[in-house]
């Protein structure tokens, strides 16, 4: 069971900290416990309470209708919302309750039947890149456990292989890309979705995958022969070990790269002749 802060529950509900403790006052939503030095914290259940009212909130019902609902009246308002409207605050608040409460079936059905409704590539811009980013907040200061992240994270990868697999085979050419992720960048969720949009849009791509030290990756140039590089950065890594990285890479292969990943958003693009932002090439 987690302890969040307030900011952890701004950050996944969106409702800023001054709102969440006037609800808590005027209404009695929940009773969170207090460390020794007055913060509040709260659990995985008032968390996911939180996010559905959260959820109601923002579909126009009034605080005072949500806050005379009990907990099972919150779930089954949620899953009318999301059923009819299937909006991006329903979608994205239930993909994180079920990652909190390890609920696979619920995190899958919602993804699927996002992706089934909208194409992979409209989900993938609409919802994760925000479901991301705020799991990712969290991750940094140790909120969620690596249980969490690993769980969400391999159902994610599985449904972005199965319809990269759908698209239809491209005809046999140079390599547009050859893609990657740096030596000890293990998270592969967005490259995963780079060679996706690249072969939908008819490039032939090589996916390499994760943890591609450059010294093998310029062993296998010359046979590959590849147009372009894709790496993308999602790990923390400091500033200067990151600009190192991509001097030493366009050093080493004289190619265009197209970089992303947060640690692209984080730091800037590298000042280079050879290097541009994957958002250049795929939107």
């Amino acid at each position: 069971m987690a302890g969040y802060k307030i900011k952890d529950l701004e950050t996944l509900t969106g409702i800023k900290a001054h709102t969440l403790r006037m609800w808590e006052k005027r209404y009695d939503l929940i009773s969170p416990k207090r460390t020794k030095t007055k913060i509040r914290t709260y659990t995985d259940q008032e968390l996911v309470k939180l996010m559905n009212v959260a959820i109601l909130y923002d579909s126009g019902l009034k605080i005072s209708k949500i806050a005379s609902c009990s907990e099972r009246e919150l779930r089954s308002k949620v899953k009318d919302i999301y059923n009819e409207k299937q909006s991006l605050g329903a979608v994205v608040n239930l993909m994180i309750q079920s990652m909190i409460e390890l609920d696979c079936e619920t995190f899958e059905r919602v993804l699927s039947k996002s992706i089934e409704k909208e194409g992979l590539e409209i989900v993938y811009q609409n919802y994760l890149v925000s479901f991301l980013k705020r799991i990712g907040v969290l991750w940094v200061v140790g909120t969620i456990t690596p249980v969490q992240e690993h769980f969400v994270s391999n159902v994610i990868r599985q449904k972005i292989i199965v319809e990269t697999d759908k698209l239809p085979l491209v005809e046999k050419r140079k390599f547009d890309a050859v893609l990657f992720t740096p030596e000890g960048e293990y998270h592969e969720i967005s490259l995963l979705y780079y060679n996706y949009i690249l072969r939908k849009r008819n490039y032939r791509t090589l996916y390499l995958g994760v943890n591609v030290p450059t010294d093998d990756l310029k062993k296998t140039l010359p046979s590959t022969n590849p147009k372009n590089l894709v790496v993308s950065m999602v790990a923390a890594v400091s500033k200067v070990d990151y600009f190192k990285y991509f001097q030493e890479l366009t050093s080493a292969v004289k190619l265009p790269v197209f970089v992303g990943g947060a640690v692209v958003d984080q730091y800037g693009l590298p000042k280079s002749d050879f290097i541009f932002s994957i958002k250049d090439w795929v939107g």
